[in-house]
């Protein structure tokens, strides 16, 4: 039997840290366990669906964990998983109808977030929790978000005041891309160009006008690029 010493203090005071130390909390919240998410960030295209995996190191299950992705702080919610079901109530309002998760491999500790319909407002960093009890351990996701717009649209103006312009025009870009004005020769042309962002979907349309020498319009292309695509 397991005997209590405590020297030569008197049987109140004793029994008091007795039970002082039979109310501590037994463990500090630290798991036995690490999540581990994607080493990079994740490139996602507007429109498409992108999936936020995690997995937990050792690879054991988490069936009975309670699972929760979110962005900014634990009440921003993008999907919650507890007691073996998904749990909507705590989901912010843009992520509603929008979220899929699989848990195909949750035995052995993997389980995946899918967004669907992937918007410009889905940029950013996002944090995938597991937590069993008291113990919890999370990672962190980075989702880069590209929008490839549509093709680039050249018009040319001639008017007797102002000279010869060319106005190169495309819609849907995100983040700001990247234009280019080249002549015949393949040399570049210095540009003016300007942005407009739509306050509904965080998508940029490009506004960029070159001014035209001797009205050179011939040959005259104007490039538009992603700069998280740079092969498209």
């Amino acid at each position: 039997m397991a005997k209590i010493h405590c020297g030569n203090a008197s049987l109140p005071s004793c029994l008091i840290t007795f039970i002082f130390l039979q109310f501590l909390p037994h463990g500090n919240g630290k798991a036995d366990f690490s999540v581990l998410g994607p080493p990079g960030p994740l490139l996602a295209i507007v429109g498409q669906d992108k999936s936020l995996p995690c997995k937990l190191s050792p690879n054991i299950s988490a069936e009975g964990m309670e699972l929760k992705w979110y962005r900014d702080h634990l009440f921003s919610v993008v999907h919650m998983y507890k007691n073996g079901e998904d749990v909507y109530e705590e989901q912010m309002e843009e992520y509603q109808g929008r979220t899929t998760f699989i848990r195909d491999h949750i035995a052995r500790g993997e389980a995946t977030v899918t967004i669907h319909n992937i918007t410009t407002f889905d940029n950013g960093t996002y944090h995938c929790l597991f937590k069993e009890h008291t113990s919890h351990s999370e990672a962190t996701l980075w989702l880069k978000v590209a929008g490839l717009g549509s093709v680039p649209r050249i018009q040319v103006a001639d008017t007797q005041d102002k000279g010869t312009w060319a106005d190169c025009t495309s819609a849907g870009w995100f983040p700001e891309p990247q234009v280019e004005w080249r002549d015949l020769r393949g040399q570049m042309m210095p540009a003016m160009t300007h942005f407009l962002v739509s306050a509904t979907t965080g998508l940029l349309t490009v506004m960029s006008r070159v001014v035209l020498q001797d009205k050179a319009v011939e040959g005259l292309t104007c490039s538009i690029s992603n700069p998280l695509l740079p092969e498209r």
